[in-house]
C-alpha cells in the first residue's frame, strides 16, 4: 500500500496505518478494486489541485472511468496468458489444433467480459466506496448540496456587490453548490439557484432582482431526462416559481443534442442501482436514466 500522504510503501500485514506518518488507509486493491493513493490521485485531477470543486455524479463517473482502463490492462495481460497457455497444450499434447480452439473461445470470453465492464458503470459500488473513504478523510472538494443550507434568507452566499445580468435556474442542489464554490456566478454575473429554490437566500435575492429588473434573462441548465426535459413546463405551472412568469430559456441537454452520438453515461433513478455507457437514448429515457449535464469534470 503507498501512503497519499508520504509516498511511504508498506504491506497490508503491517496495518492500515502508515508506519511513517500514521494516514489511515480505508482501501484495499485487492478486495476493492482501489487503493488509497489512487482516489486521491483520482481527486486532486479532478480538482486540478484542489482549485476546484466536483460533485459526486463526476467524482464516481471518474472512478468508473478509472476501472474501465484497469480492465483494458487485464485484458492485455489476459492475452498474453491465452497465447502462453495455449502454447503450452499445443507444445507438450502435440495438439496445435485443440490449443488453437482453446486459445479462440478463450479470447472471446475475454474480450466479450471486457467489453461488459467496459459499458456498465458500478456507481453503487463507487459510491459505497466513497462513503467509506469520508468517514475517515472528508473530500474538501466534493460539492454536496448543503454548502449554503445554512445561510439566512436576509444574507447571500454569492458576491450580489456585482449587478447580476442573469438568473441560472440547475436542476440540482449540487450543482449550484459547484458552480458557486467555482466562482461561476461571480465571473458570468449570474445569480445561481436550484430547481428547489437552493440557496434560500439567492431564491429570495432573484425575487427581488425581477421586481425590480422584469426583464433580467432567466436560463434553465438541466440533465437528459424526461423530468429534465419537462422542466421548463414545471416550473411554468409552479406557483411558488415566480421566475417562470418571465422568458425562460432552456440551456439544458436535448434529445437532439444527443441523438447520434457516441456512447454516453447513463445514470438510473436508484442510488443503488448501476448505469452503463450507451448510445440508445430512447431506451435509456423510457427506463428512467439520465445522462447528467456534469458527466464531465469542473
Amino acid at each position: 500500500m503507498r501512503c497519499p500522504d508520504c509516498n511511504h510503501n508498506q504491506r497490508y500485514r503491517d496495518g492500515t496505518r502508515c508506519g511513517k506518518c500514521s494516514y489511515q488507509f480505508v482501501f484495499r486493491k485487492k478486495s476493492d478494486g482501489l487503493s488509497d493513493h489512487a482516489l486521491r490521485q483520482i481527486i486532486r485531477r479532478l480538482s486540478d489541485n484542489g482549485q476546484y470543486a466536483f460533485t459526486l455524479t463526476q467524482l464516481t463517473l471518474e472512478l468508473c472511468r478509472y476501472w474501465q482502463r484497469s480492465a483494458t490492462q487485464i485484458l492485455v495481460s489476459g492475452l498474453i496468458f491465452v497465447a502462453i497457455i495455449s502454447g503450452f497444450v499445443g507444445f507438450f499434447f502435440g495438439s496445435w489444433s485443440i490449443a488453437l480452439l482453446l486459445g479462440i473461445i478463450l479470447v472471446i470470453f475475454s474480450v466479450w467480459k471486457t467489453q461488459q465492464q467496459r459499458i456498465s458503470l458500478p456507481l453503487s459500488k463507487a459510491r459505497k466506496l466513497l462513503d467509506r473513504y469520508q468517514q475517515s478523510h472528508p473530500i474538501t472538494a466534493l460539492a454536496d448540496g448543503r454548502a449554503f443550507a445554512q445561510q439566512t434568507v436576509t444574507a447571500t452566499p454569492q458576491d450580489l456587490q456585482y449587478a447580476p445580468e442573469r438568473i441560472l435556474v440547475v436542476e440540482r442542489d449540487d450543482l449550484v453548490d459547484m458552480l458557486v464554490r467555482n466562482r461561476f456566478h461571480a465571473t458570468h454575473k449570474t445569480v445561481i439557484v436550484s430547481r428547489s429554490g437552493y440557496p434560500q437566500a439567492a431564491f429570495a435575492a432573484c425575487r427581488h432582482f425581477l421586481k425590480h429588473h422584469p426583464a433580467i434573462p432567466v436560463q434553465l441548465l438541466h440533465d437528459a431526462s424526461l423530468q429534465g426535459f419537462n422542466l421548463k413546463a414545471q416550473l411554468a405551472a409552479d406557483t411558488n416559481w415566480p421566475l417562470a412568469r418571465q422568458s425562460l430559456v432552456d440551456l439544458g441537454l436535448s434529445q437532439e443534442a444527443i441523438k447520434n452520438t457516441a456512447r454516453l453515461p447513463w445514470l438510473p433513478a436508484g442510488r443503488r442501482a448501476n448505469g452503463r455507457l450507451s448510445t440508445d437514448y430512447a431506451s435509456m429515457l423510457r427506463t428512467g436514466h439520465r445522462m447528467p449535464i456534469d458527466f464531465i469534470g469542473p
